[in-house]
C-alpha cells in the first residue's frame, strides 16, 4: 500500500495527459493484488488463560494417573484377600470349629488385620507344604513297599531254584 500511495504522489506531481492510463494501470495493479490469496504468518502468544488451561490439564493427567494407580493396587488387595478366604474356608473344612488356629483365623482375618493376614497365608503355606509332603512320602513308602514285594518274590524264587 505504501509503494501504491507513493506512486500516486508521483502521478499527482506530473500533470501530462497519461495520468488517466497510469491511474487505470494502477488501479489494476491494487485490484490484482487484492485478488490474490494474502498469507499471513501465524504467531501463538501463550497468555495467562493458555498457561490456566495447561497446568490445569497436568494437574488432571496427574490425577487419572494417581487414580488408575491406585484402583490397580485396591484390585491386587482384593485379590490377596480372596485368595486369603478361599484357602481359609478349605481349612476350616479340614479343621474342627473348636480348633484354636481357626479361632485364632477368624479374630484375624475377618477383621481385615494385615499381620494376621500374612500370617494366615504363611499357616496355609506351611499346611499345604504339610499334604503335599505326606502324600509324596506315601508315594515314596508305596513304591518302596512294592520294590520290597518284587526283592522278596525274586529272593524266594532264587531259593527255590536252589534247592
Amino acid at each position: 500500500m505504501a509503494t501504491v500511495k507513493q506512486e500516486v504522489q508521483a502521478l499527482a506531481n506530473k500533470d501530462d495527459g497519461g495520468l488517466a492510463d497510469e491511474v487505470h494501470h494502477l488501479k489494476h495493479d491494487v485490484l490484482e493484488q487484492l485478488s490474490k490469496p494474502q498469507h499471513k504468518k501465524v504467531t501463538h502468544d501463550l497468555t495467562t488463560n493458555t498457561w490456566w488451561l495447561m497446568s490445569v490439564g497436568i494437574v488432571l493427567f496427574f490425577l487419572v494417573f494417581f487414580l488408575t494407580v491406585q484402583i490397580y493396587d485396591q484390585s491386587k488387595e482384593i485379590d490377596r484377600l480372596e485368595l486369603s478366604d478361599w484357602k481359609y474356608r478349605a481349612l476350616r473344612v479340614t479343621l474342627p470349629s473348636d480348633n484354636v488356629n481357626v479361632i485364632w483365623l477368624e479374630r484375624n482375618v475377618w477383621l481385615g488385620n494385615d499381620d494376621g493376614i500374612r500370617q494366615c497365608q504363611q499357616f496355609v503355606i506351611n499346611y499345604e507344604d504339610s499334604v503335599r509332603r505326606r502324600h509324596e512320602m506315601m508315594q515314596d513308602a508305596a513304591m518302596r513297599d512294592s520294590i520290597g514285594r518284587l526283592m522278596i518274590r525274586q529272593s524266594q524264587d532264587i531259593k527255590k531254584k536252589l534247592k
